[in-house]
């Protein structure tokens, strides 16, 4: 009788304790949707006619590859006459401080080649800049998401000419209940399963919200997925496990 009420006592016990395991399980559970880290709209810092669009809508890319390249003759032909005028310009101060030397001529005619010679350095640095801006290269590792220009046009400064994000790094964003902020900390590690494609990755909490909405109890986080796979797309959801 004694050993039958103690199975009893052995099967309640564990009943209850999957039961409260289940409920704590389903309690550290939430809802995220998979965002990039990182967006960018590309715009262009020169008036040019763009040449080449190196990538098309969709395509991956790696930091560094050429993204959109302008014709730029016109600002590679600028760039020579200003460097031709700092170089005259150098030749100009060091024959004048030679005539200095001499007493040919005072301090401040050797004042003013200077000054004009610093003048043209400064002109050559911007001459170079414009040359630079020609091209432009991706950022980080990512994706076209939208090309808003077409090879040929004639675009003006500060014209939209795409719309880039980065995936290298993916991010989670996910509402759960104010309440966990009592144990939740930067890094705690997470488990989400991402329905799409129906796997788990690895990842951790990198951002906890800086309110708690009112009205439903809630705060925002944010997490870092440390897994990587070029199935995981922005805009994907899962279930995370805390």
């Amino acid at each position: 009788m004694a050993i039958n009420l103690l199975k009893l006592l052995v099967s309640l016990f564990t009943i209850l304790f999957l039961y409260s395991t289940q409920a704590y399980s389903q309690d550290r559970e939430s809802r995220a949707l998979v965002v990039a880290s990182q967006e960018a709209v590309l715009s262009s810092e020169l008036a040019a006619r763009i040449e080449n669009i190196a990538v098309k809508e969709m395509q991956r890319f790696k930091k560094g590859d050429l993204l959109i390249k302008f014709d730029c003759s016109l600002y590679e032909a600028q760039k020579d006459v200003v460097s031709a005028n700092a170089n005259s310009a150098l030749i100009k101060l060091k024959s004048d401080e030679q005539m200095l030397q001499m007493r040919s001529i005072g301090k401040y005619e050797l004042e003013l080649s200077i000054s004009e010679y610093e003048k043209a350095k400064s002109e050559l640095l911007i001459a170079e800049l414009n040359v630079e801006r020609c091209q432009i290269n991706a950022p980080f590792d990512g994706a076209v998401e939208e090309v808003v220009v077409n090879t040929y046009e004639t675009i003006q400064p500060q014209v939209e000419l795409m719309k880039i994000i980065q995936t290298d790094i993916l991010e989670l964003e996910m509402v759960v209940s104010s309440e966990w902020i009592s144990w939740l900390k930067i890094g705690h590690p997470i488990k989400v399963y991402i329905d799409e494609i129906q796997k788990e990755f690895n990842a951790s909490i990198s951002g906890i919200g800086a309110n708690v909405d009112a009205v439903s109890q809630t705060i925002q986080l944010k997490g870092t997925i440390t897994d990587t796979s070029p199935a995981l797309l922005p805009g994907m959801s899962g279930r995370v496990v805390f």
